[in-house]
C-alpha cells in the first residue's frame, strides 16, 4: 500500500539525453546559419583591403631601345646609342598605415644592361668618348642608371585611391640630392587597383609628369592561364622643363649647346632644347584583387626646340629614351601567384566555408525539429519506428 505522501508529490521530470538532442541540434543549426551570414559580411570584408604587408617587385625589360648618351655632352656632337634596358620597381607598405589607409613607397629605376655603339655591343660602364678620368660627379656619364625615382603615396585601403587628409602623403623624389616634390592634388591609381575591380573606366596617375589621365577598360585577356582585364592609359606629350617637374636621376630636362653640337651647322650660337615625355600604359589586372599581373609600358622621351627658331628644322628631335617595356615571365608568374594568394582567403571564408556551414546548419536544424516532433517524419518512417517500439516492449 503506497503512502499518501508519495501519491500527492509526483517525482520531478528529468530530461534525458534524447529529450535534449532535439533542442541542441536546433541551437547548433541556428548558430551555423548565423555564421554563414556573418562570414561574408564581417570577416571577409577585411580581406578585401590592400594588405599592410604589401611588398612586391616587378621587372620589365626592353630590347632594342634608344637612349641619349650622356657622355656626348662633352663631345663635339650629340650621340644616341642602342640599348637593352631593365626597369625594376619595388612597392612596399610603410608608415603611416592603419586599418583604413596604407602608405606605399615605390622605387623605380631603369638600368642599361647592354649598349650598342657603332655596331658593336658594349658594357654601359666601359670608357667611351666623353668620359673623364677626373669625373667626380655623383653619377658619371657612363653609369648604367638611365633614370630613377621614388614615389610615396597614402591610399585608402578599400578603393586604392589617394587619401591625403590627416597626415597622408604624396611626394615624389626625382633626385637623391634634392627634396621630394609634394603632390597635394593627386588623383587616380598607379601601382595597384582595388579588390573586386569593376571593368569600367577610371583614372591613372603618372609619376613622371605628375598628371592624371583616363584609364580605359580595353577588354579581357589571359595571363599565365588566368582571365584578366586590360586597362589602357595614354600620357600626352609634356614639356618637363616648362612644367618644372623636377629632374630625374641622370636626366637633364634641358640642354644648352652650340648649334653644331645638335648637327645643324658650324655655328657656335647656343641653342636650348627641353625634354618632352609621353607614354602609354597597357595593364593586365586581376579583377579579384586589383593586382597588376602584366604591363606593357611604352616611353617616348626626346629633346625638342620651340617652334620658329631660325636654322632649326621643323620637327627636330634628339631622342633621350625610346623603349617598350614588358613584364618578364618570372614577374608575370610571381604577380599571378600573389593575386591567387590574396584571393584564396576570400574564396575559402567567403564561399567554401559558408556553403559548408549552411549545409550543416540546415541538416542540424531539420534533424532537431524531427526529434522534437516525430510526427513530421514521413508516414512510412513513422510506421517503421512504431513497429520497432512495439516489438521492443517487454512482454
Amino acid at each position: 500500500m503506497s503512502s499518501p505522501s508519495s501519491s500527492s508529490h509526483p517525482e520531478p521530470h528529468r530530461w534525458s539525453t534524447a529529450d535534449l538532442a532535439g533542442p541542441t541540434l536546433i541551437f547548433v543549426g541556428a548558430f551555423l546559419l548565423a555564421v554563414t551570414i556573418a562570414l561574408p559580411t564581417l570577416l571577409v570584408g577585411g580581406f578585401r583591403t590592400i594588405p599592410l604587408s604589401t611588398d612586391f617587385t616587378t621587372v620589365a625589360t626592353a630590347d632594342d631601345a634608344t637612349i641619349f648618351d650622356r657622355c656626348s655632352l662633352e663631345t663635339r656632337t650629340a650621340r644616341t646609342v642602342g640599348a637593352d634596358l631593365v626597369r625594376q620597381q619595388r612597392v612596399v607598405a610603410v608608415q603611416p598605415s592603419d586599418e583604413h589607409r596604407v602608405t606605399l613607397q615605390a622605387g623605380t629605376s631603369i638600368q642599361a644592361d647592354a649598349l650598342r655603339i657603332d655596331g658593336r655591343e658594349a658594357d654601359p660602364g666601359d670608357p667611351r668618348p666623353g668620359v673623364s678620368d677626373s669625373d667626380d660627379a655623383a653619377q658619371p656619364c657612363n653609369d648604367a642608371t638611365v633614370n630613377a625615382i621614388k614615389d610615396r603615396v597614402t591610399l585608402d585601403r578599400k578603393n586604392a585611391l589617394p587619401r591625403l587628409a590627416a597626415r597622408g602623403a604624396s611626394e615624389i623624389q626625382y633626385d637623391s640630392g634634392q627634396a621630394a616634390v609634394l603632390v597635394p592634388d593627386r588623383r587616380g591609381v598607379t601601382y595597384l587597383l582595388p579588390f573586386d575591380t569593376a571593368t569600367a573606366d577610371r583614372e591613372f596617375f603618372d609619376p613622371i609628369t605628375r598628371t592624371t589621365v583616363p584609364l580605359v577598360y580595353d577588354g579581357d585577356t589571359e595571363v599565365q592561364g588566368r582571365d584578366v582585364a586590360r586597362f589602357r592609359a595614354e600620357v600626352p606629350d609634356t614639356d618637363l622643363a616648362r612644367e618644372a617637374l623636377g629632374r630625374p636621376v641622370g636626366t637633364n630636362v634641358s640642354i644648352t649647346r652650340p648649334a653644331s653640337w645638335f648637327g645643324f651647322d658650324d655655328s657656335s650660337r647656343p641653342l636650348t632644347a627641353s625634354l618632352h615625355h609621353r607614354s602609354s600604359w597597357d595593364l593586365a589586372v586581376d579583377t579579384r584583387t586589383g593586382t597588376i599581373v602584366d604591363a606593357t609600358i611604352t616611353v617616348d622621351e626626346a629633346y625638342r626646340f620651340p617652334d620658329g627658331i631660325p636654322g632649326v628644322p621643323a620637327g627636330f628631335e634628339l631622342p633621350h629614351l625610346r623603349a617598350t617595356f614588358g613584364y618578364d615571365d618570372d614577374t608575370q608568374a610571381r604577380m599571378t601567384d600573389l593575386a591567387d594568394d590574396l584571393a584564396s582567403p576570400i574564396l575559402i571564408w567567403g564561399r567554401l566555408v559558408p556553403i559548408g556551414t549552411a549545409v550543416l546548419g540546415l541538416v542540424a536544424l531539420v534533424a532537431g525539429l524531427i526529434l522534437i516532433n516525430p510526427a513530421w517524419l514521413p508516414a512510412r518512417f513513422r510506421r517503421r519506428s512504431g513497429a520497432e517500439t512495439v516489438g521492443g516492449q517487454p512482454e
